[in-house]
């Protein structure tokens, strides 16, 4: 093995003049091409530069490429990449190598594959950059080094995965005649000149604007898991059979399965064979394949196995309990590979891919296939739960996993609404996403990412993107309220001031762009883009009732949460003369809604001005901003309790449900809540779901949301502070007679152990060190020491 080890490198300041000044090593080095492959001409492509050294040397390499690249040393893996981002901040990634004494060989395979490509991944053209510094940078720098480069033939594009007309991904169709027969080997072509030291006249230089990754490596471990639940004959979408789950030669296929040894396949053969990973996984899969010339396998993933089409319900595709795979469909999407009979040929896609359930299709021509062995290599970023709960009700613990997990496979190269479908960052999921991390561990790296490429997407409207990176683009002005949110919560959960005060440019120009769209002086109304609130059944598109053309009291209360924020953060680490307009308009916007929307025969916020349509979203967005407070807003909330007309919040925003349910101390509506979670295992569910059934993605990591509210509300650990340098703790345990609970903290970790009863509490609180706080109970509020164990009897 290679030592080698990632390493990150701080961005430059000022950014403004990156691509005219050369800031980073490697903008010294040229951005090559294959000669005979035009700028839109797709192209996966192999670059070769073999070397050697006469003693033992240190280097540092800077690689990046468009679309997506795998470098290679001496045939081991070293990265992948770049880490997603816009042209304005292309990633590149840093490593640090030792090399021994002889021969070596770096490759890099590296594709752009034009619309194929999902549309969370922005593109320019095809390109590929390294940089060595120090003895081997002649040798091994593009454009310097004697690097040379063949295509990779007999890779066809099959059907697209599209969701609301945007491409996902694309399945790949391996002809391995041609996959496996080595191109000839040109030298590659200089697209791009390195960035000149210094322009004088202040001219860009087009195109990629090298930016360095803050990430670390993403992981990359093979999993052996699950078993083969079935084995059919023929090849179509038939349902499946109760013969086919009894088999007998699924112990054979299962030992194959988990590596003991290759598996043959007759010659004429078509089999249908469905395996249960029995978890969600994102993944890379690999399979070796030798002899049956001319067989083809197909290997397809799916979330869960669908009931079949009844002419009472066309177009119902519901899934039913995820664990039932009987009288079922598998729908699914995947890779094809057409084998050309040689030994040990391995076929990998360019991408991963996600799910719970893997079928494959294998059909064999005039002689028999072996299959040698197929692999996952689980990727994601490699996050770590530092947390711990407990408590009396040990059904709140069995969704811990679950939800977990979710976030696990919806974290990568950016955060993800979801891993099989869309696969993008929306402001309104990665709000909720990056505050269950804060709960889960002190590594902020993500978080701290998706805030700035948030910021970056600015330069499209002036307004934060619905989801970025992304193209196409997407505007909802709701979700760019929720970056406000997103930021004020990184400042009291973690904390930077310089940082933040960069942010706050953005921040000010963006509200400033919401002035002007108030109506009439006052409301918004009609907002460009989708204003997106939650998944509600009765509402049109997730529009909140009037929210298209209309005044909704609903969008008006994201942008007075938002205000109160931005004033929250201004007044930490900005300028108290923002702080002061920020809640004055929030004030003035926030009279406007209680004068035309509040029904006082209802006790009742209305979403719309003619005081037809109520819901659960304007409650809690109400009392949480402050538009309803004392008196006025417990009145609201009872009346939510009570009313049996009002819209429901759905899984997402269910969230801000909670957060109402702890602003009252209803410990005991927030774990009835949560019984929707606690049945999710029950229902055969590994991750958490987008909506109430029939769900669309049965991973989405909005639904993780209750692992925030365990540390932050069930143990009520939450910062006093900016920078979270001081902790109030104040439980809302409901009916729980013991919860304990470790929260991370940037300093090391918050442990409560507490117990309840007869409305009395006593037990403990840990504090790291230099992090102070206060312990709330009852209206008794007990001083916690830094560093300390403080008992709270």
């Amino acid at each position: 093995m290679i030592p080698c080890e990632r390493r990150n490198i701080p961005p430059v300041r000022p950014y403004a003049d990156n691509n005219f000044r050369r800031h980073y090593p490697i903008q010294g080095a040229h951005w090559i091409w294959h000669p005979d492959k035009g700028p839109l001409n797709i192209a996966v492509l192999d670059f070769e530069n073999s070397f050697r050294v006469e003693t033992p040397v240190k280097t540092t390499l800077h690689v990046s490429a468009d679309q997506r690249y795998e470098l290679r040393l001496d045939g081991q893996l070293i990265s992948r990449g770049p880490d997603r981002s816009d042209l304005f901040h292309w990633s590149f990634a840093t490593y640090d190598l030792e090399l021994p004494p002889g021969d070596h060989v770096l490759t890099a395979r590296v594709w752009w594959i034009s619309d194929h490509r999902p549309c969370a991944q922005v593109s320019w053209r095809g390109g590929f950059i390294l940089r060595a510094e120090g003895a081997l940078d002649k040798q091994l720098s593009t454009g310097q080094g004697p690097w040379s480069v063949s295509e990779v033939t007999g890779i066809g594009y099959g059907p697209s995965l599209k969701y609301a007309y945007h491409v996902v991904g694309s399945s790949f169709n391996f002809n391995g005649e041609q996959y496996f027969r080595p191109g000839p080997k040109v030298v590659p072509m200089a697209i791009q000149p390195p960035v000149p030291e210094h322009a004088l006249y202040g001219v860009y230089a087009p195109g990629w604007r090298l930016y360095p990754s803050p990430l670390p490596e993403q992981m990359y471990v093979p999993r052996t898991l699950g078993r083969v639940r079935a084995i059919q004959v023929g090849h179509g979408n038939n349902p499946v059979t109760e013969t086919a789950t009894r088999a007998p030669v699924i112990p054979k296929w299962q030992r194959w399965f988990e590596g003991q040894g290759p598996l043959d396949v007759p010659a004429h053969v078509s089999l249908e064979v469905i395996i249960d990973l029995e978890d969600y996984l994102c993944a890379y899969p690999e399979i070796t394949l030798s002899r049956g010339k001319g067989s083809t396998v197909t290997l397809e993933w799916a979330e869960g196995l669908y009931q079949p089409e009844t002419a009472s319900t066309p177009g119902m595709r519901d899934k039913g309990h995820r664990d039932e795979i009987i009288g079922k469909q598998f729908i699914g999407f995947g890779d094809r590979f057409q084998n050309d009979g040689e030994m040990g040929r391995c076929y990998r896609p360019l991408w991963w891919r996600s799910g719970r359930y893997v079928r494959l299709l294998v059909e064999t021509s005039g002689e028999p296939l072996q299959l040698d062995r197929l692999v996952f290599f689980e990727t994601r970023y490699p996050l770590k739960n530092e947390s711990l709960f407990s408590s009396s009700d040990p059904a709140l613990d069995t969704f811990v996993p679950l939800a977990v997990r979710g976030i696990e496979m919806c974290s990568h190269e950016t955060y993800m609404d979801c891993p099989y479908y869309e696969q993008l960052m929306y402001t309104g999921d990665t709000r909720i996403e990056m505050l269950v991390q804060y709960a889960m561990t002190r590594d902020s790296r993500l978080t701290r990412r998706g805030i700035e490429l948030f910021d970056w997407s600015r330069h499209l409207t002036d307004f934060v993107a619905e989801r970025y990176p992304c193209d196409p683009n997407q505007l909802s002005l709701t979700y760019s309220l929720m970056w406000v949110m997103m930021l004020r919560d990184w400042a009291w959960w973690r904390g930077d001031r310089a940082w933040i005060q960069e942010r706050l440019v953005g921040l000010r120009s963006m509200l400033e762009h919401f002035r002007l769209l108030e109506h009439d002086g006052t409301l918004l109304k009609a907002l460009p883009g989708w204003s997106f609130v939650d998944k509600v059944p009765s509402w049109q598109a997730g529009y909140a009732p009037d929210g298209v053309y209309g005044v909704s009291s609903v969008v008006n209360l994201h942008y007075t949460l938002a205000l109160e924020m931005a004033a929250e953060l201004e007044e930490a680490w900005g300028d108290v003369l923002f702080a002061n307009r920020y809640r004055e308009t929030s004030q003035q916007v926030g009279e406007e809604i209680r004068k035309r929307f509040w029904n006082q025969e209802r006790q009742l916020l209305s979403d719309t001005l003619d005081h037809r349509a109520y819901s659960e979203h304007a409650q809690c967005l109400a009392i949480l901003s402050g538009v309803l407070r004392g008196e006025q807003a417990r009145n609201a909330f009872e009346s939510m309790l009570k009313a049996d007309d009002l819209a429901r919040t759905t899984v997402y925003f269910s969230f801000y449900l909670l957060e109402t349910f702890y602003h009252f101390g209803r410990g005991d509506l927030l774990v009835q809540k949560l019984d929707f979670w606690k049945k999710l295992k029950e229902q055969g569910f590994k991750t958490p779901v987008e909506s109430p059934e029939p769900s669309r993605s049965d991973c989405h990591a909005w639904g993780s949301h209750p692992l925030f509210h365990l540390q932050a509300s069930l143990a009520g650990v939450r910062p006093a502070a900016p920078g979270f340098t001081q902790v109030r703790v104040a439980p809302c345990p409901g009916l729980l007679s013991e919860i304990k609970s470790r929260t991370p903290h940037p300093h090391g970790a918050i442990d409560v152990d507490l117990t309840f009863h007869n409305n009395q509490c006593c037990g403990s609180v840990t504090l790291p060190k230099d992090v102070g706080g206060t312990f709330v109970w009852a209206g008794r509020t007990v001083t916690l020491k830094a560093g300390e164990k403080t008992k709270v009897d």
